[in-house]
């Protein structure tokens, strides 16, 4: 962090530097939450395999799957807060405009890699103002420049609209939009599952395979419970015919 410290004339750079000061410290904590949240999960996990291992039908077992899933939920929450953490918000002139925003699932995650249009009413990509490829926060921003903000006048109606190489829709949530210089417009656009499906964002997985490998798992950790239990009752049973 570099303050200049010069009263009125550097307080706009020293404000950014404390608030990149505070962002990255937040990021740091995060990390840090977060390999604490992994270790634990690990740590639950070793038990319940520690456990079946002796007794599949441990009753803590169950008991230690949920524990697990609850850190799983933390550990989502806690990637959702590092990825808000990761943003830098552009600066904005006091004729200008911005607006930004994150593109999520209803979870909010990043809905995955896509490209923003910013469109006026009827559709039309506004003038002057490229596309913009969200980042891995799902973040992105439109920066209007003092001529395109005052061309296109306070009040105008704007839209973002989300495409990839395969699709291109105008969600809901991206609409509403009125401009006004020397303002930052925050607009969040949290996708439908469909909305989703159709920038093909997410791969599908069937419930059907969805089952079909979750029987396996099972069935393949039954059968290493059962192999170990045979070895291990051979094993005493050699020791005993030794003796």
């Amino acid at each position: 962090m570099k303050l200049i410290n010069h009263g009125i004339t550097s307080a706009k750079h020293d404000l950014q530097e404390l608030i990149e000061c505070v962002q990255a410290e937040r990021s740091a904590n995060l990390d840090s939450l977060r390999g604490l949240q992994l270790a634990s999960q690990l740590l639950v996990q070793r038990e319940a395999q520690r456990l079946a291992a002796r007794d599949p039908k441990d009753v803590r077992i169950a008991r230690l799957s949920e524990i697990e899933r609850k850190l799983r939920d933390r550990l989502d929450v806690i990637d959702t807060e590092r990825q808000v953490a990761a943003i830098r918000v552009p600066p904005v002139t006091k004729t200008g405009a911005l607006i930004h925003g994150r593109v999520t699932d209803a979870e909010l995650r990043s809905a995955g890699r896509v490209q923003a249009v910013l469109v006026q009413a009827d559709g039309k990509p506004v003038d002057g103002v490229p596309s913009v490829d969200i980042d891995e926060s799902g973040y992105y921003a439109f920066v209007l420049d003092d001529q395109r903000t005052a061309a296109l006048g306070d009040g105008t109606k704007l839209q973002v609209v989300l495409q990839t190489a395969d699709a291109r829709i105008a969600p809901t949530a991206g609409a509403d939009i009125t401009l006004k210089a020397g303002t930052v417009a925050a607009k969040d656009v949290v996708l439908s599952d469909k909305e989703i499906a159709t920038l093909n964002l997410r791969p599908t997985v069937s419930a059907t395979a969805a089952t079909e490998t979750l029987g396996r798992r099972t069935a393949s950790s039954t059968a290493t419970t059962t192999r170990k239990k045979a070895a291990s009752s051979s094993t005493g049973t050699s020791r005993k015919k030794g003796s």
